[in-house]
């Protein structure tokens, strides 16, 4: 499985301590230095930012060949994105609504953080909820609560349903 990540679902793992969970769900997960370059950005916490220092051995950083996007996106988000279609990535982890639009019309399939933490609480990875509310209390992760109770509430449903 080929997984590339942009740089707000690593950020946003990592404040709420869910990293952990990438590598047991998907293996391997790619990004670029640009994505690197943003999670050292001085405005992001210091969790962060010492986390980019180290990189854990399970993400590798590569450079696409291309990078496409730049006149509609930031650089680590068209990095991302021309890296999962050059490598025809599985899944694109990625938050930002601007840039999920333009994968997905470049026929690649996108997670974002709280896909990421819901399949993470369905594989018995993290304590859901948990994460769901250190996400929403404790970072500026910022989606409409709509989405979030939507997420919620397939996770409860999907719980249920393993629990009969």
């Amino acid at each position: 499985m080929v997984i590339v990540s942009d740089t707000g679902p690593l950020r946003y793992l990592v404040e709420v301590g869910c990293t952990d969970a990438l590598p047991r769900l998907y293996g391997q997960v790619l990004t670029t230095p640009q994505v690197m370059a943003d999670l050292h950005l001085p405005h992001f916490p210091a969790l962060v930012r010492g986390w980019a220092d180290h990189p854990p051995s399970w993400l590798k950083i590569e450079s696409p060949v291309r990078v496409r996007f730049l006149d509609d996106l930031d650089e680590g988000e068209a990095t991302a994105i021309s890296l999962a279609i050059e490598r025809h990535a599985d899944v694109l982890l990625v938050d930002e609504r601007k840039a999920t639009r333009i994968a997905r019309a470049s026929g690649l399939t996108t997670a974002g953080t709280l896909a990421v933490l819901r399949d993470a609480g369905l594989s018995g990875l993290i304590d859901f909820h948990n994460a769901v509310d250190c996400l929403i209390s404790h970072t500026q992760f910022h989606h409409d609560k709509t989405l979030i109770d939507q997420v919620v509430r397939e996770f409860d449903t999907q719980q249920a349903q393993r629990g009969r």
